[in-house]
């Protein structure tokens, strides 16, 4: 297709660990643009197939480097999308965090620029002592927001927090955190992919899946316990993202001495790549994560992963709240009445249950193809392009 108009993504976390970015430029791909995206490098790189008429642009290793480092890679971050910009080729720009936000107010010249602001983004005087560059991003970004064309989160909840703690006169879009549908792999690739990271005798037995980070805050203890009380014979658990740190190495501790320790697989951080490939074997994605009293973002959760688990036909293990009750409703999840094992490990049990329905992949899928989809989530960004002026 020719003459497609352009649109330019930045964020300072790579797609591969904010996958709606992923997911957004893929849906507006399929509005008719061409979307190229500037970030910084993976964690873990990887070729990931995102299709046609979408281009990942990396300005080096922000990660674990030094303060100057940092500064001099966001310099060339900002000169790059300048420089791109200067081509007269770009329709608009779509920014997803506090950084990349403020960034483009410095370079758009007279472009619309779209602020999909995927992380809760405050200040305080604590946060500023505790980490400047951030703290003075995000407070750049809270006071500039009427000067974008559009301003969208990715829950109910945090579209009404930051319409009240920015004193807006409008109400922010709720662009709900979801992946892109379509391009699945089969399974016999997926499980090639995979052979160097699990046994085969596990796609044997029925998946239980958890990517993502491991901490207490996401009850990753809680988890696993809950699987070694509740998991049968048939049954495996695969957790990634596991590091060398106090908490992890609790958990390893725990299952060493686990009865169903042999169907417990804890993996430290997998490539994209292999992340999609246990998405589309396993047959139950976890995401449990806690409200902190006292911690008002622990309350308006916005996870990535339910969106990447349903759009793989994965069934919803949760914990009751506000964000996840929804697929509870929808007959796409279980959800635990509290983080506490107990709880969990009878949700579980229940979450196995639910997916011996032959119907339920069925329930999943036209859940995610009507609703919970970044073709349908994503349709305020490609509506207020389509018609300049604020929404």
């Amino acid at each position: 297709m020719q003459n497609r108009e352009q649109l330019l993504f930045l964020t300072l976390v790579h797609p591969d660990f904010l996958p709606p970015v992923y997911a957004t430029a893929q849906a507006m791909r399929d509005e008719g643009y061409t979307v190229e995206i500037v970030t910084f490098d993976s964690f873990t790189p990887a070729a990931v197939d995102i299709g046609d008429h979408i281009k990942v642009t990396t300005m080096g290793k922000h990660h674990n480097v030094p303060l100057k480092t940092r500064l001099a890679l966001r310099k060339k971050f900002s000169a790059y999308a300048k420089q791109q910009l200067a081509t007269g080729q770009y329709k608009a720009i779509v920014a997803f965090c506090p950084f990349s936000y403020n960034t483009a107010l410095s370079i758009k010249g007279m472009l619309p620029v779209v602020y999909y602001t995927l992380e809760i983004s405050d200040f305080t005087i604590k946060d500023l002592r505790r980490s400047p560059l951030s703290s003075i991003s995000h407070y750049r970004a809270l006071h500039s927001l009427n000067e974008a064309l559009l301003v969208a989160t990715p829950s109910f909840q945090r579209s009404a927090w930051l319409a009240g703690r920015a004193h807006l006169n409008f109400m922010p879009e709720t662009i709900l955190n979801t992946a892109y549908t379509g391009g699945v792999q089969a399974a016999a690739d997926n499980k090639a992919l995979l052979k160097n990271v699990l046994p085969a005798h596990v796609f044997d037995k029925k998946i239980l899946l958890y990517t993502g980070a491991v901490n207490d805050r996401l009850c990753v203890r809680e988890l696993v316990e809950a699987f070694a009380m509740a998991g049968t014979a048939g049954q495996a658990l695969v957790v990634t993202g596991f590091k060398d740190n106090a908490y992890c190495n609790g958990i390893r501790q725990f299952v060493a001495t686990a009865a169903n320790k042999d169907n417990i697989f804890l993996l430290p951080y997998v490539t994209r790549e292999e992340m999609l490939a246990l998405q589309a074997t396993a047959d139950i994605g976890a995401c449990l994560m806690k409200e902190i009293p006292g911690m008002i973002a622990s309350k308006m959760l916005a996870p990535n992963k339910t969106g990447e688990y349903l759009a793989k036909g994965l069934y919803i293990l949760g914990v009751r709240n506000f964000y996840m009750d929804m697929f509870g409703a929808a007959g796409v999840g279980t959800l635990a009445r509290t983080p506490a094992v107990a709880d969990v490990a009878e949700a579980i049990k229940l979450a196995f249950l639910a997916i011996e329905d032959p119907q339920k992949k069925a329930t999943i899928a036209r859940y995610v193809s009507e609703y919970f989809c970044m073709q349908v989530q994503a349709a305020p960004i490609a509506k207020a392009l389509q018609q300049p002026g604020r929404h």
